[in-house]
């Protein structure tokens, strides 16, 4: 076999073990529960925590060394967001049902002034308006747990 061809067979072989199975994705290779933008599809809890909670912010939030104490681990996310107080600002909620422009959740991703600290997340760039229009959405439609 010449040479090239031999070059372009391995390089093939390595790029097509890289694919992946597709596993998790829909026929047009985005995520399954996503817009095809990777923000979550609904307003909802679950699509929140897959898409947004689980996907990036995990990299900190995490474990029982997460900053402020606030973990987004999937088993216990829910219980240290939705009328948990706030460690930077204690007579806020993380997330006040009904009320996105109170919960502190909303304040730390938009990076207003009146947050301690960064803007979240962290060292990264910050989420897309569509993201946290979902996020505030879910708060304001009562934070619900499904």
């Amino acid at each position: 076999m010449m040479p090239a061809v031999w070059l372009l067979l391995c390089v093939l072989l390595v790029f097509s073990g890289c694919a992946g199975n597709g596993t998790g994705l829909d026929e047009n290779g985005n995520p399954v529960g996503s817009d095809g933008n990777g923000l979550p599809d609904a307003p909802t809890f679950s699509s929140i925590q897959n898409h947004v909670f689980s996907a990036i912010c995990i990299e900190c939030h995490t474990g029982v060394s997460a900053p402020q104490g606030l973990q987004l681990d999937a088993s216990v996310s829910y219980d240290h967001l939705v009328n948990a107080r706030s460690v930077e600002h204690p007579e806020l909620f993380r997330v006040l049902p009904g009320d996105p422009d109170n919960s502190y959740l909303i304040r730390k991703l938009e990076g207003g002034p009146d947050i301690e600290g960064a803007q979240m997340p962290l060292n990264r760039p910050p989420l897309s308006r569509e993201t946290i229009n979902a996020i505030r959405l879910w708060i304001a439609m009562g934070a619900q747990r499904n």
